[in-house]
């Protein structure tokens, strides 16, 4: 890799990221404010312009743990046409020294400047930071063939907290933005995964690494971009709207009965069985191969233990009493089953631990899957943004995963039905019986297909007994989980979650 000068923006360059952070939609801390950013380290990859650089920014809340953030920038002449690349960091100043009126932008906004960096990190190699640190592109896939040539670039406008550039067509280079020392999970998990000959991801090829005050982060990675893909939740979604569209002429409001709906799930021409238990093998699939005895000593599998199980219940009650503190009315369902999830959770913590620890995927659901041409694949292996990066890497059930896409199936039903009607209005009266059903069947195909898959390999628990002892505890997690988001975030869907955990409770009679 060949670089220039150094490049640093100017100090009024970094006095406006506090007020321009918070409409980025990678920003991963708006709950907080932020009040100072500097840069920590800054890697020049292209010196003439328009210029490449990575910079490692410290953001500063004013009280609180800091945050470090990566910053991929571009900096070009500004033209009297260019604009602002929708809420994309931007900011245009004058240069003394070569008297230029410049900009800097996110290079993954500007599809000439993504191409560059793509290209950039396309070839192994190192380049010194300043004022001090090293970032290094590491070769994954020694036979790749990464097309070095090829120029065309562009940005995947996703709600998430990376940010993801397809190169030409081919390729998909993924930042991570809010970074941690140590391995990102997502890109120890996938270059686990593809070690042990697991096909069901996007195959890594490149790592970008960095080292800052003698700690390792994980930057970011190059992988196969999977072509003409469905996610998993679109495609439930449509077997959904199938269902309903066959039912609304007849939709009056009145209940129809439990072996009417099954029957009209199953004869349904696009129903989603097949894609249930295609999801539940390559589910089994997934974690056979991450409880593999051939991973590095930090990714070995290990007997589960009681500790193990308490810790996951303890996780839960304390998210649980967070949420109860808050006196927002719009919680009162989530009180008035306090008892019930209490002692779901002493149920999962007093189960007889049997089967294996391993590292999980974190935050599987429906969205999580992708499928394509060539089958099912998982992707983003980075866990929960909300939890802390230690608990991303620590141990864990195997049915905490198969806990999380089982909420899903029934998040896909209530989603369906919202869509279609007012919750209130009769035809909603009729098709949401439907929907349970569509979602109980294909909770019922993915389990099957999974434990299956999983039998007599020492995975989970052999004891149906035990397994329904803490499936139903790490639901009402997951639920919990969805309880948080949506009051943030949607509250006209706060009752999706709510209605989940009232479910699970009167399924296990409590």
């Amino acid at each position: 890799m060949s670089v220039g000068t150094d490049l640093v923006p100017p100090a009024e360059f970094w006095d406006s990221l506090p007020g321009q952070l918070m409409d980025q939609r990678w920003f991963a801390d708006k709950h907080r404010r932020p009040v100072k950013v500097t840069p920590a380290a800054s890697f020049t990859l292209k010196s003439e312009l328009p210029a490449l650089l990575i910079v490692l920014a410290s953001v500063d809340f004013g009280d609180g743990e800091m945050a470090t953030y990566q910053l991929p920038l571009g900096i070009r002449q500004e033209p009297a046409s260019l604009q602002t690349p929708g809420s994309a960091i931007y900011f245009p100043y004058r240069d003394s020294t070569r008297q230029l009126d410049l900009a800097i932008s996110d290079a993954t906004a500007d599809p000439e400047l993504a191409a560059a960096l793509v290209r950039t990190l396309l070839e192994p190699g190192t380049v010194a930071g300043v004022p001090e640190g090293e970032l290094s592109i590491r070769l994954l896939e020694a036979d790749s063939d990464r097309g070095t040539e090829s120029t065309s670039a562009r940005a995947l406008a996703l709600e998430q907290s990376n940010s993801l550039v397809v190169f030409d067509e081919r390729l998909l280079l993924k930042l991570f933005r809010r970074v941690w020392p140590g391995i990102n999970p997502e890109l120890q998990l996938l270059e686990a995964l593809d070690r042990v000959g697991f096909e069901g991801i996007a195959r890594p090829w490149m790592a970008v690494e960095a080292s800052l005050g003698g700690r390792p982060y994980s930057l970011g990675m190059l992988q196969t971009y999977l072509r003409n893909g469905t996610d998993g939740f679109t495609m439930a979604l449509t077997s959904l709207r199938d269902l309903q569209a066959d039912l609304l002429p007849d939709a009056d409001g009145e209940l129809p009965s439990s072996e009417r709906c099954e029957h009209a799930v199953r004869s349904q021409g696009g129903s989603f069985v097949a894609a249930a238990r295609e999801i539940g093998r390559l589910t089994s699939r997934m974690h056979l191969a991450l409880a593999s005895p051939d991973h590095t000593a930090d990714l070995a599998p290990t007997p589960l233990t009681s500790t193990t199980l308490k810790v996951a219940a303890d996780r839960i009650n304390r998210h649980l009493d967070l949420l109860l503190s808050d006196p927002d009315a719009r919680l009162e369902p989530l009180r008035v089953h306090r008892a019930g999830m209490r002692k779901l959770l002493l149920r999962m913590a007093g189960a007889t631990p049997d089967g294996l620890a391993i590292r999980i995927h974190g935050d599987f659901h429906l969205g999580q899957l992708l499928r394509t041409d060539s089958g099912w694949h998982v992707l983003d292996f980075e866990g929960r943004p909300a939890i802390s990066i230690a608990e991303r890497r620590a141990l864990a059930s195997p049915l905490q995963d198969v806990a999380g896409m089982l909420r899903s199936f029934d998040y896909a039903a209530a989603v369906a039905l919202r869509q279609q009607a007012h919750p209130d209005d009769a035809t909603a009266r009729t098709l949401a019986p439907y929907g349970r059903s569509w979602a109980h069947i294909m909770r019922a195909e993915f389990l099957g297909t999974y434990l299956e898959g999983v039998e007599g390999k020492g995975l989970v628990p052999s004891d149906p007994i035990t397994v329904s002892s803490i499936l139903p505890a790490l639901e009402v997690g997951q639920a919990l989980y969805e309880v948080d988001y949506e009051l943030r975030s949607r509250p006209g869907w706060l009752s999706i979650p709510l209605e989940g955990i009232a479910r699970l409770l009167h399924e296990a009679e409590l």
